[in-house]
């Protein structure tokens, strides 16, 4: 595979603009939980065409609609730049086992920005995002793969809203595996991410072995059909 062409500041930028820019009812994701969203959807144990993973992004509206607030341009440009995006992620992610998430600095009301376990606010949004992604495409969860559970229970400790039994997920987490800093919860983050589409994408490419109840006939072997003519010249001609 390729190396994809790295998005730059400008482009990320751009992709949450465009995104601002789609007109009510359509609920868009911004950029940072787009990235976490085209991670839940490479992980997955079936390969997700755009036509099924890119509606989502526009919220349970759809594929927004052209019209005068919304032009084909905008909407081109901002599928080819989320696309490039998504083919950055795959190739990280195979080739390289490690990718950068899209995780925003976190400020407080003195625009300071938060240290500790405050920081890892950001990274709630973007893991918001993958989130969604199983939400809309449950299959990962619902295949029942060995190691998934726990893999997702590592990112799920980053989401702002916990139900009970999440919430003690945390807290076991937090007390057996502690994030110590920023870079350290992130890089978690990646190799969550990376085992994960290691175990769905090897679940894609499973097949199962055919075996042949007769070896092979070879093309100048006699016929198995008794013409007595080879293979190749009786029903192996086709």
């Amino acid at each position: 595979m390729s190396a994809a062409p790295t998005l730059t500041d400008a482009e990320i930028h751009e992709i949450d603009e465009l995104l601002a820019l789609v007109p009510e009812p359509y609920e868009t994701l911004d950029a940072v939980i787009l990235d976490g969203y085209l991670c839940g959807v490479l992980v997955q144990p079936v390969q997700l065409p755009p036509e099924q993973w890119l509606p989502p992004i526009f919220g349970t509206e759809g594929i927004p609609e052209v019209g005068p607030k919304w032009s084909q341009k905008q909407h081109d440009r901002l599928v080819q730049l989320i696309q490039r995006r998504y083919d950055e992620l795959l190739h990280g992610i195979l080739e390289d086992g490690w990718f950068d998430p899209l995780v925003p600095l976190v400020e407080d009301e003195d625009g300071q920005v938060l240290t500790g376990k405050d920081a890892f606010e950001g990274i709630g949004y973007w893991v918001a995002g993958f989130e969604w992604a199983l939400a809309n495409f449950p299959q990962l969860e619902e295949a029942a793969l060995s190691g998934v559970p726990d893999l997702l229970d590592s990112l799920w400790r980053h989401l702002p809203d916990q139900d009970d039994t999440q919430k003690a997920m945390t807290k076991a987490l937090d007390e057996e595996h502690p994030l110590k800093n920023m870079d350290e919860a992130i890089e978690a983050l990646v190799f969550d991410v990376v085992d994960l589409a290691g175990i769905g994408i090897a679940e894609r490419h499973k097949v199962q072995q055919v075996v042949r109840d007769q070896p092979k006939t070879g093309r100048n072997d006699p016929c198995p059909c008794g013409s007595g003519k080879k293979y190749k010249n009786c029903h192996g001609a086709n």
